[in-house]
């Protein structure tokens, strides 16, 4: 069911799965992996975009591939994300900012003005990278470098800086149409995450010369959307993170998935959530976003 997509239907109808938004393993770590030459990551990018397009074609409205973005500048991004919306794509995913690196740039621009003319949400799939870390030969990694990173993104770690620089960089107020999905980050750090960053904000605007038209907490509850796993604590603090941006992942066919047994976990967790929030968080915010009718 990872590349059959008849089998992939066929296992969310016995997890009782309407439709599936699907994020790739492939170059999770971003697209750079391929290769650092332009040509071949390009044609590698290019490449897994049209498998996927292919896979979800067999049921597209069940099936949401979602593309992948190279890293190698602006004018190629461009360029690839207008191919894959072209032909019905509902996003792209990124692993770095527009310009290919993990510093904003002032070419970045042009793409975010394309994502809010065409109303694309732009994933962030962990977060944005740029290497490093512990690594056993071959590049896999150690079972406690992979145990502890694990932990850093379900609890959003990686999310942090970016989506910070995103709003104190007033990317909100230059593109404020602009939408951006935190994907498989979890959701229980947020009420925090807001409270500092409007208390950061407040007290070092005149030092940084930081000056926003909206409170950054503000900003984010209307730009961005989480998902989440498991996150009993986040569900608890939904009101406070924002009722309409929260959507739940499944997270099939990782080892995280609870298929398939999902329907029974969500019950469970959600069992004191009304009926009218429960399906937003599980259906309704996820089929606005996307537009799925």
């Amino acid at each position: 069911a990872s590349y059959d997509p008849h089998a992939r239907l066929e296992e969310m109808e016995v997890d009782m799965i309407q439709a599936q938004v699907l994020f790739p393993g492939a170059a999770l770590a971003g697209t750079q992996v391929y290769s650092n030459d332009r040509e071949l990551q390009l044609a590698c990018v290019r490449a897994y975009n049209d498998w996927i397009h292919e896979f979800s074609a067999v049921a597209p409205n069940r099936l949401l591939g979602l593309p992948i973005a190279p890293t190698t500048g602006v004018e190629d991004l461009v360029i690839e994300t207008r191919r894959n919306a072209e032909r019905g794509a509902k996003g792209i995913i990124l692993s770095s900012y527009p310009n290919g690196t993990t510093m904003p740039a002032p070419e970045d621009d042009r793409f975010w003005a394309q994502m809010e003319e065409q109303d694309f949400p732009v994933h962030i799939h962990f977060g944005f990278f740029g290497g490093g870390g512990e690594k056993s030969t071959g590049g896999v990694p150690t079972a406690l470098s992979y145990l502890t990173g694990s932990l850093l993104s379900r609890v959003g770690a990686n999310v942090y800086k970016t989506l910070g620089d995103f709003v104190y960089g007033g990317l909100f107020e230059r593109f404020p149409k602009l939408k951006v999905v935190a994907v498989e980050t979890g959701i229980g750090w947020i009420p925090f995450y807001l409270e500092s960053m409007d208390d950061n904000f407040l007290r070092l605007r005149w030092r940084t010369g930081v000056h926003l038209k909206q409170m950054p907490s503000e900003q984010f509850k209307e730009h961005i959307w989480a998902t989440f796993i498991t996150d009993p604590i986040g569900v608890e603090l939904r009101h406070q993170i924002g009722l309409d941006h929260i959507m739940w992942s499944t997270d099939y066919p990782h080892a995280n998935s609870d298929w398939p047994h999902s329907q029974r976990i969500l019950m469970n967790e959600l069992r004191h959530v009304p009926e009218d929030e429960r399906r937003k968080l599980l259906r309704d915010n996820a089929a606005a976003l996307y537009k799925l009718t």
